[in-house]
């Protein structure tokens, strides 16, 4: 059983991961795996050899998962996202503000000190600026482009997939959006639907160098600042979400139809930490 749910919020993360405006993070802190997620990738190298194996087979799972996610998903969210974008982007919404108090949980204390609303005031600013950046690279080539893999493309590529990778362990901060800015987001997204797997992998070596630098970072904040550092995640998640809405149709029935999506994504949530005190 824990198996079949590590993969499946690998899955889910990876998913995440290839929507715009999404953070693979926050899907992480949503399903409960975020702070094992970081720890594991932390201790990796310094644990005992019986810890590693143990490290190994849970990251193993949840990297199974996150690329059946991001392979089966990839072409689905790309066709939903570009038809369905505003119904899709409520989903999410209703996702991540359900998400928001299952955050609170984790701290060590029930009082907001004065440190900790200045550290959400920092995340919550900092996500803005990140926001207010993109616009100036919202000119993006389509996945039908022609492609050298000239050195320099190469490095790019690299430098892409370890932001991208190392967004992905900073909840609030989108991978995707970050491709976006790099003008690499409908590049990548094509190598995938085309199973390019030259540059796929150049992009997955990047991740990987992001994915346990920042993962190192964010372990050590969480053990020697919990709160704080929970106080700048939530800051981030509540500034992304001006990223992800997507405007609101005026008819009656698109109206409520967002809604109700919008409440299905907070029942979700509802629903999966539920079934995760069952496990």
């Amino acid at each position: 059983m824990t198996v079949i749910k590590n993969i499946v919020s690998g899955a889910l993360i990876g998913i995440a991961n290839i929507i715009p405006g999404v953070s693979g993070g926050t899907v992480a802190l949503l399903l409960g795996v975020y702070e094992k997620l970081t720890e594991s990738i932390g201790d990796f190298i310094t644990s005992s050899r019986e810890k590693k194996i143990k490290i190994f087979k849970f990251l193993f799972q949840i990297s199974i998962g996150v690329i059946i996610g991001i392979l089966a998903f990839a072409k689905i969210i790309d066709l939903l996202y570009k038809n369905y974008k505003e119904g899709t982007s409520f989903l999410f919404l209703g996702l991540i503000i359900g998400s928001l108090p299952l955050v609170l949980t984790y701290r060590d204390n029930e009082k907001i000190n004065k440190y900790g609303k200045l550290w959400f005031l920092f995340g919550l600013l900092l996500m803005i600026s990140f926001i207010f950046l993109q616009s100036f690279y919202s000119n993006e080539k389509t996945s039908n482009d022609i492609y050298q893999l000239t050195i320099g493309y190469i490095i790019k590529l690299i430098f892409s997939g370890a932001l991208a990778g190392g967004a992905m362990v900073i909840p609030g901060i989108s991978g995707s959006l970050l491709l976006v800015m790099l003008g690499e987001y409908y590049n990548i997204l094509g190598f995938i639907n085309n199973q390019m797997i030259i540059p796929i992998a150049f992009v997955g070596i990047g991740a990987l160098i992001g994915i346990v630098g920042f993962a190192k970072i964010i372990n050590k904040l969480l053990k020697a600042y919990r709160d704080n550092t929970l106080y700048f995640i939530i800051g981030l998640i509540v500034a992304s979400l001006v990223e992800i809405w997507p405007g609101f149709t005026l008819t009656l029935s698109k109206g409520i139809t967002n809604i109700i999506i919008f409440l299905l994504g907070i029942y979700i949530v509802k629903l999966m930490k539920k079934l995760e005190r069952n496990t």
